[in-house]
């Protein structure tokens, strides 16, 4: 490596680390106090009381929590103090990449259901709204989350630690299905949220050019109740906007990375240089960063 190649990876592993302790530090710090404060808030009984996706608002931290615990952590650990037990220890690289993995995909899933039941509560279908029930939800957020945490054990499997470092490294195949998991598992949801976000406006839209009469009846069916002045309306308004609020937020902070691993994917045959290398190693690093944004930022703009 020439001496402008050396300069230039040096800058770099620079910037790297002021994001470290200027960017990922507060991120951590903050990201731990709000998801608990978001837990103790939404498990308010007054809160809870015929919200359903409040059961959705309480999980969704929770998979922050792990994120941020295990990939947050031990980034600001391996940039700051260079501790980093992913190539010395087996174990570690594969339960780390897999609780990762865990919960990146339960926290994705977990906003397509708050994207999906917010639809479901502001349609002007009476069925699609009876559709919605806590039990549902608590299924919901059991069965999938046991399932995705299944299906993740692949990275137990396909991850070791290589190179000095940790990746999938079984083989070509693996390697090549990793990068595609990669792209679905931020396209699949983004796809999913863009469109029921679309759907919720269009229901809010349609609200307002007619007042859905307020019925009782014996099951436990929420219904959004959008006549004037009604406290159901302001609460259900309010959780619609508290839900576009976290779809925005992953929109914003998260595409960034998945369109990275699609150019990643799309030049991965091709032979890069020392320079190359450094520079793409470095876009990667910032977009793995502004993850970590998604799960502060909500909190602020539930209190706006």
């Amino acid at each position: 490596m020439n001496s402008s190649s050396s300069v230039s990876t040096a800058d770099l592993n620079l910037i790297q680390l002021n994001l470290a302790r200027y960017f990922l530090v507060p991120i951590y710090i903050l990201g731990n106090f709000e998801n608990f404060a978001n837990i103790a808030l939404f498990s308010q009984r007054n809160v809870r009381a015929n919200n359903f996706c409040v059961w959705y608002f309480i999980c969704l931290p929770l998979a922050n929590l792990l994120v941020l615990n295990t990939d947050g952590l031990s980034r600001i650990l391996s940039l700051l103090i260079n501790f980093n037990l992913e190539t010395t220890s087996i174990i570690f690289c594969k339960s780390r990449y897999y609780l990762i993995q865990t919960g990146a995909v339960i926290e994705r899933y977990f906003i397509c259901l708050i994207s999906i039941e917010r639809w479901m509560v502001t349609s002007t279908n009476e069925m699609i709204r009876r559709m919605t029930s806590s039990k549902i939800a608590l299924r919901l957020i059991v069965i999938g989350s046991c399932m995705i945490a299944l299906f993740i054990i692949h990275v137990t499997i396909g991850f070791a630690s290589s190179n000095n470092r940790c990746y999938a490294s079984l083989n070509d195949t693996y390697a090549l299905f990793f990068d595609i998991y990669n792209m679905v598992i931020i396209t699949v949801p983004a796809i999913v949220i863009t469109l029921f976000s679309i759907l919720i406006f269009k229901n809010v839209r349609q609200s307002h050019h007619r007042i859905v009469p307020i019925s009782i009846t014996r099951s436990s069916a929420q219904v959004i109740y959008l006549t004037p002045n009604s406290a159901s309306q302001q609460r259900d308004i309010q959780f619609i906007r508290l839900a576009l609020i976290q779809i925005l937020t992953f929109m914003l902070f998260t595409i960034d990375y998945g369109i990275y691993n699609a150019y990643d994917f799309g030049i991965s045959s091709i032979k890069k240089s020392s320079d190359r290398q450094a520079i793409e190693a470095f876009i990667r690093g910032v977009t793995v960063n502004l993850n970590y944004a998604s799960v502060a930022v909500p909190f602020f703009s539930y209190t706006l």
